[in-house]
């Protein structure tokens, strides 16, 4: 397939790697000269360096013999630009990143046609769908949604008083489980297993599930007997994904809370969010998480545009009483240490809308992934369309 990708920024140089890897022909635009560079050092793709919203630039990227177009600019409305002039041209399909809530509510208002695009990827609702799915399957460390949200991937970390400890996976008879569900992978001290009917899970593993989504409460209750839905929930940061989570939220748990230290801005989202209580100030301050009632809260969730104060503000709410905490990064290191430092999950919306397109690329359905560890390439490959 010929793919022209608008973007040489995260999103869109993961893109150009991998899709060019599986044999596709991709054109890169990017107009920072710089990066435009950095990108043709390290990708084997055509950099080509200017304006993707320029005609003559789209033309040189041979967009009228392109299939498709990914615009993933820093800028909405190039994006949106970009995909009306590929159609245009001819390009049957075409995919913008669009992170204003604004635009995507006129979007979803008017319907994707009107502005020339197949679909409107928005990493930080995106995000925000991935923390409302970690939240609704507690104790899960990571999610993901196949076959339109009615196949789930739950992963669990096993203790000792788990009831799956010692039974051999052969064993796990329907007329015992009624609501189905397979364990695709465990890993186990950091290797990766698939496991067969002669494996059995340990104290220690964590493990790896697919279920059909009428499954999930049921096996949450076998499980992880002793954990339960939250009922108390602060959110740190009134960024994007920070005020979907909560509207997401909010009439799904009995208490939410969102902390933001910019004051003008905590005011002005309290107007928009008429059950969520909004509290101005840091959240690396203890005595602002005490305000919260941080002692009762059973997820801190933190999603402030500031990497290093979410995962701070998680490592001290966890260890002022906080049962599970989540933080949003675009870090890729953070995700190799939060397990040192006692943070639930982390999710990296960057990489998470990446995985979005190539679903989407690939012929699949859109679905909400959140970070999975190294045996990703292997659970994956188990997973149905």
């Amino acid at each position: 397939m010929r793919l022209v990708i608008c973007g040489a920024g995260v999103i869109g140089s993961n893109l150009a790697r991998h899709l060019s890897g599986e044999g596709h022909e991709v054109n890169l635009i990017e107009q920072d000269r710089r990066v435009a560079l950095k990108a043709s050092e390290k990708l084997d793709v055509k950099v080509l360096v200017g304006s993707a919203s320029q005609p003559s630039v789209l033309e040189l990227a041979d967009i009228a013999e392109a299939e498709m177009v990914i615009a993933v600019t820093d800028s909405d409305l190039s994006n949106l630009a970009i995909c009306s002039l590929a159609a245009a041209y001819g390009t049957r399909s075409r995919i913008a990143r669009v992170r204003s809530m604004g635009l995507n509510d006129v979007i979803n208002r008017f319907g994707r046609a009107h502005f020339h695009v197949n679909e409107i990827i928005n990493p930080d609702e995106v995000a925000a769908q991935a923390i409302a799915k970690v939240l609704a399957a507690p104790g899960s460390r990571e999610v993901a949604d196949f076959a339109e949200d009615k196949v789930l991937l739950r992963s669990f970390d096993i203790f000792s008083d788990s009831p799956l400890i010692g039974i051999k996976l052969k064993d796990l008879k329907a007329k015992d489980f009624p609501w189905p569900f397979l364990v695709v992978a465990i890993n186990r001290n950091g290797s990766v297993i698939i496991p067969g009917g002669e494996n059995t899970v340990e104290d220690g593993d964590r493990i790896y599930v697919i279920l059909p989504k009428p499954s999930l409460p049921e096996f949450l209750t076998f499980v992880h007997p002793e954990v339960r839905l939250p009922r108390k929930v602060v959110i740190y940061g009134a960024t994007n994904t920070g005020v979907s989570l909560a509207m997401s939220i909010e009439d799904k748990v009995k208490e939410v809370l969102l902390l933001e230290e910019n004051r003008s801005l905590a005011e002005d989202v309290a107007g928009t969010l008429s059950a969520v209580r909004v509290i101005s100030g840091p959240a690396s301050e203890a005595d602002i998480l005490h305000e919260c009632g941080i002692e009762a809260t059973d997820a801190f969730i933190a999603v402030s545009a500031n990497d290093h104060s979410n995962l701070v503000s998680a490592v001290l709410a966890k260890k002022m009483g906080a049962k599970t905490a989540v933080i949003t990064t675009n870090q890729p290191e953070y995700v190799g240490i939060v397990g040192a430092l006692d943070i639930d999950a982390v999710i990296n919306p960057r990489l998470l809308a990446t995985d979005q397109i190539l679903r989407f690329v690939r012929g699949g359905r859109i679905s909400t992934l959140a970070t999975l560890p190294e045996c990703k390439a292997e659970v994956l490959e188990l997973l149905p369309e």
